[in-house]
């Protein structure tokens, strides 16, 4: 079955990732790690979540990567046949293809995919859309406030004034130093307010 869990910038999604593979690896079950290459933020093979868990990915898929031919690789190297849980971090930088590959090899394994809804925009992110068109299972991941107490819908970016940023490339990875990403509110991400 393929699952997206999905939630706003600060909402726990790689950390309940993590924290669910450690299980699954616990119980002795074949595991994937796997992640974008595009994400960055710590190392191109790092998974990390801000609460400070982290494992090293077993594929790190670029744009045109094939998942199957990845997972087929990994299977030979790890001497198995084939993996029992996929977990992928960051989902929404995934092409259509690879999502649809995934939505693919879903009939006789468990594959959860982790990853925001909308960009900084408010606008679906490719790999986003396709797993709201084919994931059998959708959840949203609850957790991350608006700092006026409200629940945050909506990713944010700003710069290191804390000014809201409503235009730009799509992708820019968080860096802490120029530009950062919080969770706000609807409403105080149409005024462009970040804070009190």
């Amino acid at each position: 079955m393929l699952h997206f869990f999905h939630g706003v910038m600060g909402s726990s999604k790689t950390a309940m990732l993590l924290m669910q593979r450690h299980n699954c690896l616990e119980l002795g079950l074949k595991v994937a790690l796997v992640k974008p290459a595009i994400d960055t933020r710590i190392s191109a093979e790092t998974v990390y979540s801000r609460v400070g868990l982290q494992a090293e990915a077993d594929i790190v898929l670029e744009k045109g990567h094939s998942v199957r031919e990845q997972l087929s690789w990994l299977a030979v190297q790890q001497a198995h046949s084939d993996f029992e849980y996929i977990f992928v971090d960051e989902a929404q930088f995934l092409t259509e293809e690879q999502v649809q590959e995934l939505a693919d090899l879903a009939d006789d394994r468990q594959i959860f995919c982790y990853g925001l809804k909308t960009d900084f925009q408010g606008n679906f992110f490719p790999g986003s859309a396709a797993l709201l068109r084919l994931a059998e299972d959708i959840q949203e991941v609850f957790g991350a406030l608006c700092w006026c107490g409200r629940k945050a819908t909506m990713n944010t970016r700003i710069n290191q004034n804390g000014d809201v940023i409503k235009e730009g490339q799509q992708v820019l990875i968080d860096n802490h130093n120029e530009i950062k990403y919080i969770g706000l509110c609807y409403k105080h991400w149409r005024e462009g307010k970040s804070h009190a």
